[in-house]
């Protein structure tokens, strides 16, 4: 009795054991066992489990695609557009649809025995249609019932070439290597057919690889077709005037013919290609070009001055100075120019919420903090000197007992930058742009006793140690809502943070306040510009500062500057021929300026450096014209600012 209890405990093991002969033959040799009506699979030696059991249906054996991709390096994805299953790897795409008994391989349709179907939540494959594309062979032991699925599992030949763009002779070609082998064994050689560094001739070439695994095993051929163009010809620099002769003070022009073979001329430097020149005598003018490819070409030509006269330098700068770029003048003589009186009128309700000081970020906390309702106008001026990046928010907190709305109608952002007129002069041209255009219109909805951040373009920044952050902004409330300027670790939750933050002191020299009637209007009906004259602005005297409150303390604030308040200037009878200019009175200044509402930097590229400089805002036709002016004063400029009426001199011939 006992031996026969033996003998069947054997059978059953001999049944289900795994031969020695399952284990892989080396050389790159896979070998699959799968028992029949199991999910067990035997991978050279190693034991998976399949989602499904093999299964039988109508003499057809069916795997779990799944299952058998795993095995095979492959995936499966479904396609939802196509109704199709696709199980790929590097080289294969085998797409399959439920009850379908044809499927496509790497787009080639073809058919096999049985219907793919869907066995809970798996789906199920033919075993057989993955023999072909994968280089399956099979074998059967019916007496053990087991399938054995044997094949070589190929390396992949796979890289890169580039640059994409190669000239013949002149372009030095690198090959990044892809390959790999999806076992994980090692690229051992490798070799190439076609493969040069420099291509010496235009044309079309074939690269090939092959590579070759640690088992001996080398891969399928991969081309890459490389395409090479004629060698690449420098760029060639030209350029005339329009005649060899010029009087001092005359206007010259430089016409730019410089040339390409591919039009891609990417930088032009110009030496002494000044507008006029006003000492006689020869002078040699430069223009070097560079295509794309960093090839050059330089071209000279001598302009002849005269000792004849058409206009003084301060007569040609007033009349050609582009707009938005400056000149020279005498900052002494600006003061003996009479000034043009005017009227400040305050038009309709505006909060202003200056935060300032403290102006340097050392700690976290609250900046400033006061309630407002309505039109109200933020203006954020901060530098980071914490170690780590911060960011700055605006929170607005809901004590009312119901819900109340914040609108955001404008945002002008500057930086994070590395100079303060840099970030100065950024946000007040974004901020002017901004009210050339449709208001924003973003409702921030704040249920009642609780906080929202809003202005969420000034959060998104991240100030790192040393950059400067600028903003001016516009909101509308529908109740009185708290407004928090907050800074904070740019890690932080600012919402979580909020009740532990302190409120910060003030630094004791930059401003911080709340201040009433921040928009100013002001209406000149007298004629301008027949005389030399000027209008001073954002003064202590002529153009007096708002007042206000810092309500964290209760000091009274004067907005030095007038930083934040918005001006806007009808000039209504300016004559024909007047230059419209700006002079710093106060030091450097870098802003911008809506003129009949079109933006007006002050100046395109740089900076007013001091008083003995003035910035070309606007010039009048041949009639007399109405001009508008709107502008506010730039954060990290000097104040005050003085606007220039100069009669044009006289054109000459």
């Amino acid at each position: 009795m006992f031996k026969k209890v033996t003998l069947v405990v054997l059978a059953a093991l001999l049944l289900f054991a795994v031969p020695v002969g399952a284990q892989s033959s080396g050389a790159g040799q896979n070998q699959l066992i799968l028992l029949q009506k199991t999910k067990q699979m035997y991978h050279n030696g190693k034991l998976y489990l399949a989602a499904q059991p093999l299964t039988e249906l109508k003499g057809t054996t069916y795997i779990s695609a799944t299952a058998i991709a795993g095995r095979l390096g492959a995936t499966v994805q479904y396609d939802a557009s196509k109704k199709e299953y696709i199980l790929r790897d590097a080289t294969r795409e085998l797409r399959y649809a439920v009850n379908k008994s044809s499927y496509t391989v790497n787009g080639t349709r073809m058919t096999f025995t049985g219907k793919p179907f869907v066995q809970n939540g798996s789906l199920m494959i033919p075993l057989r249609s993955v023999f072909s594309p994968f280089g399956i062979t099979l074998s059967s032991i019916p007496a053990e019932k087991k399938l054995v699925l044997k094949w070589t599992l190929k390396p992949i030949a796979k890289f890169a070439v580039s640059p994409s763009v190669i000239y013949a002779g002149q372009t030095e070609v690198t090959y990044a290597d892809q390959s790999y082998q999806p076992s994980g064994a090692a690229i051992v050689n490798e070799r190439w057919e076609g493969k040069q560094t420099t291509f010496a001739e235009a044309g079309t070439y074939k690269v090939t690889k092959w590579v070759q695994d640690a088992n001996g095993v080398w891969s399928d051929p991969y081309s890459v077709t490389v395409n090479v163009l004629p060698q690449n010809m420098p760029p060639e620099a030209r350029f005339a005037t329009d005649k060899s002769y010029y009087k001092m003070g005359e206007l010259i022009s430089y016409n730019d013919i410089s040339s390409d073979d591919e039009n891609k001329i990417t930088k032009r430097e110009w030496t002494n290609n000044a507008k006029a020149f006003f000492e006689p005598g020869e002078q040699t003018v430069t223009l070097k070009v560079t295509d794309s490819h960093g090839l050059t070409s330089e071209f000279s030509q001598i302009v002849t001055i005269t000792d004849e006269s058409l206009y003084t330098k301060q007569e040609f700068d007033q009349l050609y100075t582009d707009q938005g770029e400056k000149f020279t003048i005498d900052g002494a003589g600006v003061l003996k120019l009479p000034t043009q009186p005017y009227t400040v009128v305050n038009t309709g309700q505006q909060t202003f919420i200056r935060s300032n000081s403290p102006e340097m970020i050392n700690d976290e906390g609250i900046y400033y903090q006061d309630t407002a309702s309505g039109n109200v106008r933020f203006l954020i001026h901060n530098q980071n000197n914490r170690p780590n990046p911060v960011k700055v928010y605006i929170v607005a907190t809901n004590e009312n007992s119901t819900a109340a709305t914040v609108t955001d109608e404008r945002i002008g952002l500057g930086g994070p930058a590395p100079y303060v007129t840099q970030a100065g002069k950024a946000a007040t041209a974004n901020y002017l742009l901004s009210r050339t255009t449709n208001p924003v219109g973003t409702v921030t909805t704040i249920p009642a006793g609780q906080s929202r951040v809003v202005l969420s373009p000034l959060s998104s920044k991240e100030v790192v140690n040393g950059r400067i952050l600028t903003m001016y902004a516009d909101v509308t409330t529908s109740a009185p809502i708290k407004f928090s300027v907050i800074v904070v670790d740019a890690s932080k939750d600012v919402l979580q943070a909020l009740p532990q933050l302190p409120i910060l002191p003030r630094d004791g020299k930059h401003v911080r306040g709340t201040f009433e009637n921040a928009n100013r209007s002001i209406n000149v009906l007298q004629t301008i510009g027949d005389v030399p004259s000027r209008m001073i602005l954002a003064d202590k005297v002529v153009d007096t500062r708002l007042s206000g409150y810092d309500v964290l303390t209760g000091e009274a604030m004067s907005n030095d500057g007038n930083n934040g308040a918005m001006y806007v200037l009808n000039l209504w009878h300016v004559k024909p021929h007047t230059l419209i200019a700006l002079n710093p009175r106060g030091g450097h200044y870098g802003g911008a300026f809506l003129i009949n509402n079109k933006l007006v930097y002050a100046t395109n590229t740089t900076i007013l450096s001091n008083a003995n400089e003035a910035g070309v805002l606007y010039r009048t036709g041949d009639t007399e014209e109405s001009v508008t002016i709107a502008f506010t004063p730039a954060s990290g400029s000097n104040l005050p600012i003085n606007l220039l009426f100069l009669p044009l001199p006289e054109l000459k011939q």
